[in-house]
């Protein structure tokens, strides 16, 4: 209940702030941790999985057992004809402990125990950090979709105003029917271009409402100008080495290795004699009673004694050995998909290197586009004034623009999402490589077009 009230107070908070500012991304990061049921449900797992330590533990810690009883009964004894009725009444008590000396196997389930936590720890931290980029990749994916609306919205301006000049031209003769039947094509398509960007923002949007819970109407937007880190060290082979020693998922996988080393010890076990220490001490008192005639006084029994058993396997009808076979089986393919995901780490390592170090020199490029596509709009413009360029050349150079702006907050959006996947590789992302991510965003502009949209 009580935190039930606290996401009823954060949902009312948010409500108060989100109609005055945007959403920015280490408050997404915040509404995911709380909401995201796929983050919540590896949470879960984690915690029910690092009991396998504990259960294994247990069983070499003394085991204690209690025990009581109250009887309260009537014996008949018919003896020449007579019968005879008496009470047979008792009640007692008993204290039992077994403690566990040698046993092959509950020893070797504590190493299984242990990997099996490690494991789970391994797991989770994986989860935190895919939580992270799915939660980024999720909210950039929303602004790309925005600036690819724009720029479709652009386009359909353009050319519908070239389809209106076509129709003016044809309708007083200086143009054939072909130009104004293949502007209308051109603007159709248009008009199919921008609803299908309408359908993908709303589908991405609709994609991060799933993590975070909350419908993300205005979300702040990237910088012009953003710092591109270059990795560091400059070193693919680096990265490489840094990924095989820390990244979550292959130490998941070791883990598993070691987990199942263990119970292919432990299978073993049922080839090896067992000892084994049980000490009980017991009291039953009896009432007095009549046996065949003869009365018996009440009496107080004690029982105490210690007990040490040794248990020798000598034949269990072929359990143990296929037991330690399917084990042996079970090791083989841990260690297989250790190696698999061993050449995944690598792979992916190289990979998010190269992509990140492609994504430096794209945003660059894409950044002298939107300044050459400016300045050719801006000489359009001065054209325009001159009356040597149309309105339709106009349109044109804007769009131009439009669409080297769109791909340039792409290739911005890009290296962010592909600098954290690097980190995530190396088992070095956390929630303050969000933060600082945050730190380069900036409200939406208000004579933005797309919040005309929203």
């Amino acid at each position: 209940m009580k935190r039930l009230s606290k996401n009823i107070i954060a949902l009312f908070l948010y409500s108060l702030t989100s109609t005055s500012s945007a959403l920015d991304l280490s408050e997404t990061m915040d509404l995911a941790q709380q909401y995201d049921t796929t983050f919540q449900a590896a949470y879960a797992n984690y915690l029910a999985t690092i009991e396998a330590s504990s259960q294994s533990t247990s069983a070499i810690l003394p085991q204690i057992g209690f025990n009581a009883f109250y009887q309260r009964g009537e014996t008949e004894t018919e003896k020449s004809g007579v019968t005879t009725t008496s009470d047979n009444n008792s009640d007692g008590y008993s204290l039992n402990l077994n403690q566990v000396i040698f046993n092959k196997a509950v020893f070797d389930n504590l190493d299984q125990g242990d990997a099996i936590a490690a494991k789970a720890l391994a797991d989770f931290e994986s989860a935190k950090q895919d939580t992270i980029v799915r939660v980024v990749t999720a909210y950039f994916n929303v602004l790309t979709a925005i600036d690819t609306l724009e720029t479709a919205s652009a386009e359909k301006k353009a050319i519908g105003k070239q389809l209106e000049q076509s129709k003016e031209r044809f309708n007083v003769g200086l143009s054939a029917i072909t130009d104004v039947k293949e502007q209308q094509a051109s603007y159709d398509i248009s008009v199919a271009d921008e609803i299908i960007a309408l359908n993908n923002l709303s589908n991405n949007r609709e994609a991060l409402r799933v993590i975070i819970n909350v419908y993300p109407d205005d979300l702040e937007i990237a910088r012009p100008e953003i710092p591109l880190a270059i990795p560091e060290p400059m070193d693919i082979n680096a990265w490489q080495e840094k990924s095989l020693q820390t990244n979550y998922s292959l130490l998941a996988a070791k883990y598993a290795v070691d987990a199942t080393q263990s119970a292919y010890d432990g299978s073993k076990g049922g080839h090896y004699p067992t000892l084994g220490l049980n000490a009980s001490y017991g009291v039953v008192n009896s009432d007095d009673r009549n046996f065949s005639g003869i009365p018996i006084p009440a009496n107080e029994n004690t029982d105490a004694k210690v007990i040490l058993s040794l248990d020798i396997p000598i034949y269990s009808g072929g359990l143990t050995s296929s037991t330690v076979r399917q084990k042996l089986s079970e090791l083989n393919q841990s260690k297989a998909l250790h190696e698999q995901e061993k050449r995944k780490t690598i792979a992916l390592a190289r990979s998010a290197y190269l992509s990140l170090e492609a994504d430096i020199a794209q945003v660059k490029a894409r950044k002298q586009a939107v300044i050459s596509t400016q300045t050719s709009l801006d000489a359009t413009l001065a054209g325009y004034d001159a009356g040597t360029r149309t309105s339709v050349d106009v349109l044109l150079s804007q769009r131009l623009l439009y669409s080297s702006q769109r791909d340039y907050s792409a290739a911005r959006h890009t290296y962010i999402t592909d600098s954290l996947e690097l980190k995530r590789v190396a088992g070095t992302l956390a929630i303050n490589d969000v933060d600082e991510i945050n730190k380069w965003l900036i409200p939406r502009p208000k004579n933005d077009t797309q919040t005309k949209q929203q």
